[in-house]
């Protein structure tokens, strides 16, 4: 009877399971579909292409007509059938040039807006450029629209390159004396074409075209994940992106990682389009999970923190190996979702925490890049700011830092300034932040031994990178840099680090 009884409650259970995961799929095929309307946007930004994408409600030919006029078109994209989510590449581009673009059917554009429908191809030479990362963004609100418009305000005054000690900053971490003689002669100074020293190996750096351009404030838009609370539905996408952020989704490509939020429903993959094959610079990854891009003298590596193979010997940790060893930008920044260093929303020492993304992050590919000479690595998943020191080798727990893994504490003015070589190069040190504040703010210790700076602030990150120089800024909701450091780059430069022996390469059987 016992036996019978156990038998009919495992068959029932089996059943449940069952139902259980045909529903789960039914909802998650559900949630994951685009549906309704969507106004046209740009994605995937090259030296010579672009692709344009939006939403109909109802089955239609998509048509892109384009040109560097806003009121003469220059050429017709036409989609082969009818459909409902369009996406049309526009190929034979010139590099570092401002098109417009109107979308829609035959006989119809999806509302053209001339301040908004517009995109930059990307630069053929090296310009000053820079980079808006926003971190777990996907709370639409108050929050999230402050932090934005703090950060758009702050772009609009302080133009690409301007100096830190010229900058318009209010902070607690920074001083209110101005030691710039003159802080309108440094800004445009930052700004002029100028060539660098042949020793440096560097090409002429030219003028960007977008610093005319009151519209274009964003060179490179990066997401750290997490778009869309809860799980990553359409809606929710459409709530914390696309009605948020509708004045630059549609002429400012946005470069995501895929966070732990993102990944609850298929609905990013429909939504973004990616360089798997290397249409934008780097070694093709096969993937759109996990992709590499070029934008002036810098060379960007995407990873996946969340679901690809994170081991030594996986997929994503060979092609990194690749990617980097065939980089020939001298500034390199990696970003990815879970952060190998934080004391904060999370804790990066607990391998239950995450299921243990983030020891992985930091055991087996924090070693790739910095073998590889990575400058700066971003993440988010931590709803805070924390940021590091130059670092290096550091891939244990917090408690096993010491003062071994510093390559430079910085120099300490008003602001923290670093110092390395030139060209990437093994173990010289690289930075560490964590900003996924960009629309809520947890509490938590910002403590961990490797950060330079912890803030429970809601903000986000922008980055200048002009020639030998990068220069990074924390902005609050409020508009306030609350931290601000920079790395410069130098011919011949040697620290007094004594270097990190560890191999990264994994060992085959």
């Amino acid at each position: 009877m016992l036996r019978k009884t156990l038998k009919f409650l495992i068959k029932v259970t089996i059943i449940l399971a069952l139902l259980y995961g045909a529903g789960r799929f039914f909802v998650v095929f559900t949630d994951s579909r685009l549906t309704g309307e969507r106004a046209p946007y740009v994605q995937m930004t090259t030296e010579n292409s672009a692709v344009i994408r939006w939403m109909t409600e109802e089955n239609q030919m998509g048509v892109v007509r384009y040109g560097e006029d806003e009121y003469f078109v220059a050429a017709v994209e036409i989609e082969s059938s009818p459909r409902k989510n369009h996406a049309i590449k526009l190929t034979g581009l010139k590099p570092g040039t401002k098109y417009y673009y109107h979308a829609g059917g035959l006989t119809d554009t999806k509302g053209f807006d001339r301040d908004k429908n517009w995109f930059y191809t990307h630069p053929e030479k090296d310009v000053p450029s820079r980079i808006w990362i926003i971190g777990d963004s996907g709370e639409p609100g108050d929050t999230l629209n402050q932090v934005r418009d703090a950060a758009l305000g702050w772009m609009r005054e302080n133009p690409r390159g301007t100096p830190l000690s010229a900058a318009s900053e209010s902070s607690d971490a920074v001083s209110e004396e101005d030691d710039s003689a003159d802080t309108k002669d440094d800004k445009e100074a930052a700004v002029v074409e100028v060539t660098t020293d042949d020793e440096q190996g560097q090409a002429e750096l030219s003028v960007n075209p977008k610093l005319e351009d009151e519209n274009a404030l964003v060179d490179v838009w990066i997401s750290l994940g997490d778009i869309a609370y809860r799980s990553g539905t359409n809606e929710q996408f459409q709530k914390a992106l696309f009605d948020t952020f509708d004045a630059q989704v549609p002429n400012t490509a946005l470069w995501p990682v895929y966070g732990n939020h993102d990944s609850r429903r298929w609905t990013y993959f429909r939504i973004f389009e990616l360089p798997e094959y290397g249409e934008a610079g780097g070694v093709p990854s096969g993937t759109e999970n996990y992709y590499s891009f070029d934008y002036s003298n810098i060379h960007f590596v995407m990873l996946d923190s969340q679901s690809s193979d994170r081991k030594p010997d996986g997929d994503m940790a060979e092609w990194l190996r690749e990617d980097l060893a065939n980089n020939t930008k001298p500034w390199v920044v990696a970003a990815f979702h879970h952060p190998p260093y934080t004391k904060g929303t999370h804790d990066s020492d607990n391998s239950y925490d995450s299921r243990g993304r983030m020891i992985d992050m930091r055991q087996y590919i924090l070693p790739i890049l910095e073998q590889a000479g990575v400058d700066l690595v971003v993440s988010g998943h931590s709803h805070m700011y924390e940021r590091s020191m130059l670092i290096d080798c550091a891939y244990s727990s917090s408690g096993d830092f010491t003062v071994d893994n510093i390559v430079s504490a910085g120099i300490h003015d008003r602001h923290t300034q670093y110092e390395k070589p030139y060209k990437p190069k093994a173990h010289q040190g690289t930075i560490y932040a964590v900003a996924g504040s960009t629309s809520k703010v947890d509490q938590g210790e910002v403590d961990h031994p490797v950060h330079h700076t912890g803030q429970l602030e809601a903000g986000s990150m922008v980055i200048d990178v002009v020639g030998d120089t990068l220069t990074a800024r924390f902005i609050n909701d409020k508009g306030e840099v609350k931290d601000s450091f920079s790395i410069q780059k130098k011919a011949g430069y040697k620290s007094e680090y004594k270097g990190c022996d560890f191999s990264p390469a994994p060992e085959k059987s």
